[in-house]
């Protein structure tokens, strides 16, 4: 174990430590932590991130909290927390202990010091709980399988869409192409083929392309899957291997070099900024993009809101490897963190509290409130029912941190049955693909459990780029077939058949 990973872990022990005994310690202020004040509401503290500046400001921003506290009976108090400093924040906050432990806490990543926390003791385990609460109860398993630690659920997630990778494409250059929405993989290929060489701008120049790519690896893993290939980890024999272990990987990475080769890709993408991504096609240089859906409406938002006539998007879920397969798309984990609750509630019933006030949450005025603000002055109500959301930055800094105290336990982010949007025809299709995608979605099976691995923690870092290294070059070219597999037999004796052993004697607990 190298020094630089034993100190993080150790620290992360020993921040977990510290959680544990700060929690045992005397009474929280505002008449204690997590005990009932004077008016007979909760006293609950979180710790929860600050994505737009100036939470809750103003008169607004109060009034919009105290309508919380007075729905979900505690007295609120929030550690808003930038994102930029949030993990750092985090681990102080573990170490400080005591009485300014917040009981809730939200994170975005099953870090070294939550895995810590968790089996040193500090955080409550809250599966046996979770069946008395009318939202909490509806959680997804395979969303609570992705983020259980040693086997054990810590956290009520904080929900996203399964379904939320697919395909965007340009409809018109398409349709001058006679192209239906591609189903195969060949359907794909005819496409970007014509997008690079059929001059599909009519402009009689050669300066297009087929599809958008940037140094970010979520677009190759997403088109893997619709070779078979898994996501992340996939069962094969009733163990688990990792996804370069296939076939399928392998059938994906010739293609993906094919691609390359034929000048459908740019052979520079892995150097190209992922915050570029979108660029060639609002420069209408390039004609798809494979990530998440609404990243491919916004390039049509731009569009409307540029007002540049005539390109037009459209999004498909999943592909078919051939007209005899299953449409497949790489899953989202289906959250962006979860919810921890700490020692600092010492009892059951605080922890009970707790659950109360994240159920609550998902309730409809909550949901309404903390996803929209207040009627006639974030929001409008149409004659037909539909809401008009506003998109002024600064005066939804009055409402808009309140959405990080909702886990959307139920429905995602912007799915939620409660409140029809008046939205663009794109917006719109855009979430019906996104729901109707969530079937075929693959899932990774080692998501939960990968952390419980002490070689992946130890050298998880060093083994991925080993992986990630070999996959780029074969698929620019920097290296053949045969390099590439000694990258992965080189992958095997750092440590990778190491993680396979470990990962799989999980996989075998978690299946008794």
């Amino acid at each position: 174990m190298s020094s630089k990973h034993y100190g993080k872990r150790a620290a992360a022990f020993a921040l977990a430590m510290a959680v544990v005994l700060g929690s045992m310690s005397g009474c929280g202020k505002k008449s204690g932590s997590g005990s009932a004040a004077a008016n007979g509401k909760y006293n609950l503290k979180a710790m929860a991130y600050d994505h737009f500046g100036n939470p809750m400001k103003g008169e607004n921003g109060e009034k919009i909290v105290k309508m919380v506290e007075d729905y979900t009976n505690v007295n609120l108090d929030v550690m808003w927390t930038p994102k930029d400093g949030y993990e750092d924040k985090l681990n102080l906050v573990l170490a400080g202990g005591g009485d300014d432990m917040p009981q809730i806490i939200a994170t975005e990543t099953k870090s070294p010091a939550i895995i810590n926390a968790a089996r040193a003791g500090a955080l409550w385990e809250v599966e046996p709980f979770l069946e008395d609460y009318p939202h909490l109860k509806n959680s997804k398993a395979v969303v609570n399988d992705n983020i259980r630690i040693n086997g054990k659920l810590y956290g009520i997630y904080r929900g996203r869409a399964l379904g939320r990778n697919g395909l965007s494409y340009r409809k018109d250059w398409a349709d001058k192409f006679g192209l239906l929405a591609p189903q195969t993989i060949e359907d794909v290929y005819q496409m970007l083929h014509a997008f690079t060489y059929d001059d599909p701008d009519g402009n009689g120049q050669n300066d297009t392309y087929g599809l958008v790519l940037t140094k970010a690896t979520a677009p190759l893993d997403i088109m893997q899957t619709w070779f078979g290939a898994p996501n992340g980890w996939g069962e094969r024999d009733g163990k688990l291997v990792p996804a370069h272990q296939t076939e399928e990987y392998l059938e994906a990475l010739r293609w993906f070099r094919k691609l390359c080769e034929e000048g459908i890709i740019k052979k520079d993408f892995p150097t190209r900024d992922v915050a570029t991504k979108a660029d060639d096609l609002k420069t209408q240089k390039a004609g798809m993009m494979v990530d998440a859906l609404d990243d491919g409406r916004r390039v049509m938002d731009y569009f409307q809101n540029q007002n540049i006539a005539g390109p037009e998007m459209d999004f498909v879920g999943a592909i078919k490897k051939d007209e005899q397969s299953d449409a497949k798309t790489m899953a989202t984990l289906g959250c962006q963190g979860f919810f921890v609750i700490t020692k600092a509630a010492k009892t059951e019933e605080d922890v009970r509290k707790c659950l109360d006030f994240l159920d609550k949450m998902n309730d409809e005025d909550m949901m309404t409130l903390a996803n929209y603000g207040l009627k006639d002055v974030h929001y409008t109500v149409g004659s037909d029912k539909r809401v008009t959301r506003s998109h002024d930055a600064t005066l939804n800094q009055e409402y808009q941190a309140m959405n990080q105290l909702v886990s959307y336990t139920e429905y995602a982010p912007n799915t939620d049955p409660y409140v029809i949007l008046n939205e663009t025809p794109f917006y719109e299709k855009q979430q019906k693909v996104i729901a109707g995608n969530e079937q075929y979605a693959v899932s990774n099976p080692a998501a939960g459990i990968l952390g419980d691995s002490e070689e992946y923690i130890k050298n998880g870092v060093a083994l991925d780029k080993i992986i990630e290294d070999g996959r780029i070059q074969y698929i620019v070219g920097q290296i053949d077939e045969a390099q590439l597999k000694s990258q992965w037999e080189l992958w095997a004796k750092s440590g990778g058949d190491k993680v396979i052993e470990e990962v799989n004697a999980s996989y075998e607990t978690l299946k008794k």
